[in-house]
């Protein structure tokens, strides 16, 4: 068909809707604003078309087209939400976990800080913690990427500082060293060439040569042995000031992985080498060492009733009460893991440790409530277990285990001393 006959075949078509409301054919695609302009159509069918380059207009999707299209449902729509949540809740509980001290912010403020963001994120709790939960939609999804962003490049920042202080501090040590052999082969190279005339003027046996050749190297021995001492002095005080700087920053670096971030106690690890290590100073000392473990009670009913802000309150106010009660530096502390935390005493037998929980359990029973709301004490029980002669770390710990429970099924808030 050319194109002058199609314009009249749309003309006529035009022509005879209009007058009639009814297409007489199928109705090509550039009159479709025709149609919505017009009457409604008949639900009749529309005839065949009788033109194959004219195509009929079709609202409505083929059979294959809605066999293919498989609207997801609400079910698995909801079930890949909570996964991406959960996703989402978990990358900020590690960034929580395993936060440390930064120069403009603490390990224990960063620990809040991502504490409130999960919460945020994955139950809709306002950070400011008024007002009601809020959907997924609605919750500051660009406070969590700005949070992680700005607190993963702190951590760059802080990490390439250290990193390249601590090589400056070691190519330092290796200058210095590095001068010190220096000024040795220069050393002894003078005191060679003096021993060298020594020995010509004994080979020519002149009495008054030998006398002031001997002299004259004596001198310049005494003299490169006190030049040589002045510069060592001089190096051995600069080496000690970068070794003592590399010391502070090594045993830094050791605290950090060794401390827990909310408590500033230390953590699982540090208890783990102290209590072996007990193990092997007491197989040659044979000096008490005991250890108690101790358990916040009702640290789940707080959470789940006030917030874990309370919670996280309570755990703090447990570990300061520990840190006033076992005074002596050789006493280790440590958080041992939730709401469980344990000390390892030296030189400390059962009976004195046992006095020393009675004071700290009476101690947290006075402590004032995290949050006012709060409708009961916060309490903790304590399990006493001194170490027994050839006992391997693990039934150390599993006596103290015990007696901690039988401490909490004695009503909670009480002390219990392992058998021996």
């Amino acid at each position: 068909m050319t194109v002058g006959a199609r314009r009249k075949r749309v003309r006529a078509i035009v022509e005879q809707t209009s007058s009639s409301g009814r297409p007489v054919g199928p109705i090509p695609l550039t009159v479709i604003f025709f149609r919505k302009a017009s009457a409604p159509p008949s639900p009749e069918p529309p005839a065949p078309a009788s033109d194959p380059d004219v195509r009929p207009i079709s609202s409505a999707p083929s059979a294959a087209a809605r066999a293919g299209a498989v609207a997801p449902s609400a079910e698995s729509a909801a079930s890949e939400v909570g996964l991406l949540l959960d996703t989402i809740g978990h990358v900020l509980g590690v960034l929580a976990r395993t936060s440390f001290d930064l120069p403009e912010r603490p390990a224990v403020e960063s620990y809040r800080i991502f504490n409130e963001w999960q919460r945020h994120a994955t139950l809709g709790v306002p950070r400011e913690h008024d007002g009601d939960a809020v959907g997924v939609r609605d919750r500051d999804w660009d406070g969590v990427r700005r949070a992680i962003t700005e607190h993963r490049r702190d951590e760059q920042r802080h990490v390439e500082t250290a990193i390249g202080e601590l090589r400056d501090a070691l190519w330092a040590c290796i200058e210095g060293v590095h001068r010190a052999i220096r000024i040795e082969q220069s050393a002894d190279k003078t005191s060679v060439e003096q021993v060298d005339r020594a020995r010509r003027a004994l080979e020519r046996l002149s009495p008054s040569v030998i006398k002031t050749e001997v002299l004259s190297a004596v001198a310049m021995m005494e003299k490169a042995m006190q030049v040589r001492q002045e510069q060592h002095q001089k190096e051995y005080q600069t080496l000690a000031g970068t070794l003592d700087k590399v010391g502070r920053q090594l045993e830094d670096a050791k605290k950090e992985t060794t401390t827990d971030p909310l408590t500033g106690l230390g953590n699982r690890k540090l208890f783990d080498t102290v209590t072996q290590r007990s193990v092997h100073v007491h197989s040659l000392s044979r000096q008490p060492i005991t250890l108690v473990m101790i358990d916040l009670d009702k640290l789940k009913l707080l959470n789940d009733t006030y917030g874990h802000r309370v919670g996280d309150a309570a755990i703090q106010g447990i570990a300061k009460a520990m840190t006033k009660v076992f005074l002596r530096q050789t006493d280790t502390l440590c958080r041992f893991g939730g709401d469980e935390f344990a000390a390892v005493l030296s030189n400390t037998d059962a009976a004195t440790a046992t006095t020393l929980c009675n004071r700290l359990a009476k101690m947290i029973g006075e402590m004032p409530n995290p949050d006012a709301r709060m409708e009961f004490k916060v309490g903790a029980s304590m399990g006493v277990a001194q170490l027994k002669s050839g006992e391997e770390v693990s039934a150390w710990l599993e006596r103290a285990d015990r007696a901690l429970y039988k401490a909490k099924q004695s009503g909670r808030g009480r002390v219990s001393v392992a058998d021996e």
